[in-house]
Formats: structure tokens, sequence, C-alpha cells
């Protein structure tokens, strides 16, 4: 899918049942690839975000705010609900009461977002480690800059993240700002992650 289609199928999509007022920003969605020689099973995506700071000089750096995406649809309903309402929401606890009654397409926009971040990334960091009895690991970090808006809320539960973390869903319509990241405001470029703990959801494998 192109990314003029995929930007049509997420204008159609509709959040109409969600209350939570948002605002259109512009965010960097980060997207580690992490490859093993052993003990895997094909490529594990994870899927993080941070929202564009606002620079005064052209050398100035702040530390970017980095939060788990959730863009694939592991959870319940009734999570998504709670954080686009601003509560705490519990995406990887399921029980009696689960519900996945989703907007309608819910599943194909979060597929054509998924494409779009990952037709329109950029290469900012490839981290390699290796360990004894031949075991490696490369992580791949890519970026793609978007606008649009955002559910956050805070984390509730203590599985793969802290109580506490704020996570976040997208919503809405998608598109992308082309170029930012090759001018003046070179956000996260310099951004280190070989110490970033990106496990933020179940592993994903082979799915993008």
């Amino acid at each position: 899918m192109n990314n003029k289609v995929a930007l049509i199928v997420l204008l159609l999509i509709s959040f109409s049942g969600f209350t939570q007022n948002l605002i259109e920003k512009e965010f960097v969605i980060l997207t580690f690839e992490m490859d093993r020689n052993k003990d895997s099973h094909g490529t594990f995506i994870y899927y993080w975000i941070a929202e564009f700071e606002n620079y005064e000089k052209v050398d100035e750096y702040k530390e970017p705010k980095i939060y788990s995406l959730f863009l694939h649809e592991f959870y319940g309903s009734e999570q998504l609900e709670s954080c686009c309402l601003g509560k705490v929401s519990y995406p990887y606890t399921m029980t009696t009461g689960t519900e996945f009654n989703f907007p309608k397409n819910y599943s194909e926009y979060l597929t054509d977002l998924r494409e779009l971040v990952k037709n329109n990334r950029e290469k900012i960091q490839v981290i390699k480690k290796e360990w004894k009895d031949g075991y490696k690991e490369k992580v791949t970090v890519y970026a793609t800059t978007v606008r649009g808006k955002l559910c956050e809320c805070k984390f509730g539960g203590d599985t793969y993240l802290t109580k506490g973390d704020r996570i976040s869903f997208p919503k809405g319509n998608y598109e992308i700002i082309k170029n930012y990241l090759t001018s003046e405001k070179q956000i996260l470029l310099f951004k280190d992650f070989s110490d970033f703990n990106y496990s933020n959801t179940d592993y994903r494998t082979g799915k993008k």
C-alpha cells in the first residue's frame, strides 16, 4: 500500500466513541528491530514515540521524553478507551471482562499506520552486541517523523513496563513530515540507544 492510499485509509477511521479532545502534534515514531542469531524466530519489532521539542538554538539538545506506542492490537478495547479518556490503562491485562469492541476497521487502521511508518523511516542507529558461545544481537533503530494525535495515559500494570510509565495509542489521521531529520532540528540523531530498554510489548515476530 503506497503512502497516499494509506493516508486515505487513515482519514476514514472514526474514533468518535472516545471523548478525549486531543491536539494535533508533531512526533518521532521510533522503530526498534532486533535480530538474534540464536534462539530467535524472526525480527522482533517494538515501537516508541517522542514529541518534538522546541529548539531556540541550532546546536541545542534536549533529552527526549520517549514513551511506548502500541501499534499492534493485543489489548482489550476497554484499555484503549480508558487511555483515550485519560484514565489508567492496563493493556497487558486480560480478564473475563475484556472486550474487543474496537472502532470500525481498527485492525486495518493499525496495519496501514505501521506500513506508513515503515515506508517513511530513516535509520538513525545500529547497535551490535556479542556474547560468549557465539551469541550475537543486532538492533536497528529507525525514526519516522509524523503529525497526528495520541491518546496518552499512565500504565497501570507491572509487565514489561513500570507502573506509572506513560503509554500511548494512535488516534485518527497521521501524515508524514518530510525532511525534518535532515534539517537543523536533528532531534534524536544524537541520542545513544545502546542502554535503552525498548522491550515494551510482547514479541511480534516477523511483523511490521
